[in-house]
């Protein structure tokens, strides 16, 4: 097993940390963070520079790249600004990746171009108010009415919801479980479609919000891979999963590495005693439990990925990369803001920024309990 990057995929690690570099000063990322504000045109710098198309096959105008430049690309930008990865993701995860692995051939000809080229939004929306991590349980209906189908429901927690163009919805089309659940892609310009968004802890200027359908008409041929694909939404949904346990372990990764950082950093400067705190036992061991810890969570997360990119089973992996990266980066940042003592508790400084944003990353795409179980079901427990 040879983990090392290929020349290309240094050299995109490179082209993305000069471009975070540049165009997200420290500024930047805090306006964002305190005006809760959608990051626009850092996403359209994304798209003018070819990102947006990473893992869009070169037919459609994309770089055909794999989950690992995915994550390299995930990982530089959550340094810096983790709600531009997370803005990104829409497009990556919830555009690319759905539409590339199950969108039918007309749909790929429609809709990958455009993402790639930064011309449309796209949001994901699967939670409801009363199914989380119960997701089967979905409540958001659509029944047939001639070419049609008519969705009434209502989705939360949905991530650009307010400013994307398509909303890919599960939607319950029939009584089973499992076979029952149809994905549609719908246009927020729908009449009967709202979204009210959500003031969040972290990833502020996400646009998170709360999605409502009434009676909204979408034409058969918007069934996520055509008509013939009704009832296939489990299914679907499960061909990514892999893919976005990965990316949400790259994100934690990001924002680990930056809140170790600027703790280490803050150790080296800060003197209590007359020397530098960094310099006391009690605050090395804390420093290097961090960057121990977050090597090791590095490691796991690029195994599963490599796994997945030599197309071999690799559920276990995923899912231990996803609970652990998530809950890693939760510690250090917790232990960031220990470290800087008062001054962590207060917002003047980055430590509770990295907090508040890391917190989610061990609830969304599927919790830290969600995926013991998943580990579990794998070790034949």
């Amino acid at each position: 097993m040879d983990f090392r990057f290929t020349e290309e995929q240094n050299m995109l690690k490179e082209t993305v940390r000069r471009f975070v570099e540049a165009e997200i000063p420290r500024e930047l990322a805090v306006e964002i963070d305190e005006q809760d504000r959608f990051p626009h045109e850092l996403l359209q710098k994304l798209s003018d520079l070819g990102f947006m198309g990473i893992n869009v096959s070169e037919e459609y105008g994309g770089q055909g790249g794999d989950i690992i430049d995915q994550m390299i690309l995930f990982e530089e930008i959550s340094k810096k600004l983790p709600v531009l990865a997370w803005a990104a993701g829409n497009i990556i995860l919830y555009g690319n990746e759905i539409i590339g692995t199950n969108g039918s051939r007309e749909q790929k000809e429609k809709y990958l171009p455009k993402l790639v080229r930064g011309e449309l939004k796209f949001a994901y929306a699967l939670t409801e108010p009363n199914a989380g991590s119960d997701a089967v349980s979905i409540r958001t209906k659509a029944v047939a009415d001639g070419d049609y189908y008519l969705i009434n429901g209502s989705k939360m927690f949905i991530t650009g919801a307010g400013i994307a163009d398509i909303v890919v919805t599960n939607t319950r089309t029939a009584e089973s479980k499992f076979k029952g659940i149809t994905d549609f892609l719908v246009e927020t310009r729908s009449e009967g479609f709202s979204a009210t968004p959500i003031r969040d802890l972290g990833y502020r200027g996400s646009n998170t919000c709360e999605v409502h359908y009434d009676n909204i008409r979408v034409p058969k041929e918007n069934i996520l891979g055509g008509p013939e694909c009704l009832n296939h939404g489990w299914k679907q949904m499960m061909r990514l999963l892999n893919a976005e346990r990965l990316v949400l372990s790259s994100c934690a990764l990001g924002i680990g590495e930056a809140a170790l950082d600027y703790a280490l950093n803050y150790a080296k400067e800060r003197e209590q005693f007359g020397k530098p705190i960094g310099s006391f036992q009690a605050i090395t061991h804390m420093l290097v439990e961090m960057a121990t810890e977050l090597e090791a969570a590095r490691h796991l997360a690029y195994y599963a990925a490599w796994k997945e990119t030599q197309g071999m089973e690799c559920v276990k992996e995923t899912s231990m990369s996803k609970y652990y990266c998530s809950e890693v980066a939760k510690k250090i940042a917790l232990q960031g803001v220990q470290i800087l003592g008062g001054y962590g508790y207060t917002m003047e400084y980055d430590a509770q920024r990295f907090l508040r944003d890391v917190l989610v990353l061990s609830i969304g795409g599927g919790t830290t309990q969600i995926q013991k179980n998943i580990i579990g079901k794998q070790l034949g427990l």
